[in-house]
């Protein structure tokens, strides 16, 4: 994430400023002189109520950033998040800033359970943890997550065991509480329902899900096609190290990977190379290397994942809402 923005995005500037010409033309055209000032003023309104919201933004980030990263923090991700601990020095700091700007950014709203200083971090690593290879990168399609106390169904009552997530094409992110903390505590299993949603958000293009990530050239996009092509019929067969949920639908399939590819990462890259190196090329970040820089070896053989109903274990697995 940028770490200060622009006042004013250009491209606003150089529409905004053809669009008041015009305006101003014709109303001095077919109007005079006092026609076109009351133009101008019309015309000029909107760039300074855009400037006044772009210069809180700065100024909001330039806060957050001036001021020292809490420690506190810092404990609870080394607590929780294996991949702040995997993590090259350099890119730590960056993992922070990014962190940061995305919590000063983003509404998370609990929805009958408090949202603690803990939550809020876990929501926010989840996101910064898929974009932190982009520095560029602004979530700007994402508007709230909302945090419920338990898994919920399709009418959102709680105590269901249908739903651990969902992602809204319209930038909503639900997440279970419990679904969250266990993904964080648990961190080679290829369960993470918060990397899962964010992933949905990565594969949203004009509100609707296709199932290839956003970005993706045309050559990437073929190799993507073909990997999950292959992939799938594995996935239903129970030899693929990736969750059989993602075996059924493109758009799911690619949530699944994500998650495969940030979890066990040492186990993907050996059980699926192509998939891996894909990726890791997208993401601009290489996990597997780094569990190899900090000493990890296998606790136990790569092996596939047998298919089982309901989702890994019986836990509920992460749906996302399409259109209508």
């Amino acid at each position: 994430m940028r770490t200060a923005p622009p006042p004013i995005p250009r491209i606003a500037w150089a529409g905004l400023s053809l669009a008041g010409g015009i305006v101003v033309s014709l109303a001095g055209l077919f109007a005079g002189l006092p026609g076109a000032f009351a133009a101008l003023a019309l015309a000029a309104a909107p760039i300074v109520i855009l400037w006044r919201r772009s210069a809180r933004r700065w100024r909001a980030r330039r806060a957050a950033l001036n001021a020292p990263f809490p420690e506190d923090w810092r404990r609870l991700l080394r607590g929780w998040s294996d991949h702040y601990l995997r993590l090259p020095d350099d890119i730590c700091v960056r993992f922070e800033d990014d962190l940061r700007i995305f919590l000063v950014e983003k509404q998370i709203t609990g929805v009958g359970v408090e949202v603690t200083d803990e939550l809020r971090l876990l929501v926010a690593a989840s996101a910064v943890t898929l974009s932190l290879g982009w520095p560029e990168y602004e979530w700007e399609q994402l508007h709230e997550i909302l945090l419920y106390p338990d898994e919920f169904d399709r009418d959102y009552e709680f105590g269901s065991d249908e739903l651990a997530g969902e992602a809204h094409p319209w930038g909503t992110i639900i997440l279970s509480v419990p679904a969250l903390r266990e993904s964080f505590q648990v961190s080679d299993d290829a369960y993470h329902v918060g990397f899962h949603e964010f992933a949905h958000l990565l594969d949203l293009e004009q509100t609707h899900f296709d199932g290839i990530p956003a970005g993706f050239d045309e050559t990437q996009a073929r190799r993507w096609v073909a990997i999950r092509e292959r992939e799938m019929p594995r996935m239903q067969r129970g030899e693929s190290l990736l969750d059989e949920y993602g075996a059924h639908d493109p758009v799911e399939f690619l949530a699944v990977a994500v998650e495969g590819f940030f979890e066990p990462a040492r186990a993907l890259r050996r059980a699926d190379p192509a998939l891996y190196e894909l990726l890791a090329a997208y993401f601009q970040q290489d996990p597997a290397a780094w569990d190899d820089a900090r000493g990890l070896t296998f606790d136990r053989p790569a092996r596939p994942r047998p298919p089982r109903p309901g989702g890994r274990g019986g836990r509920r697995r992460p749906r996302l809402r399409s259109t209508i």
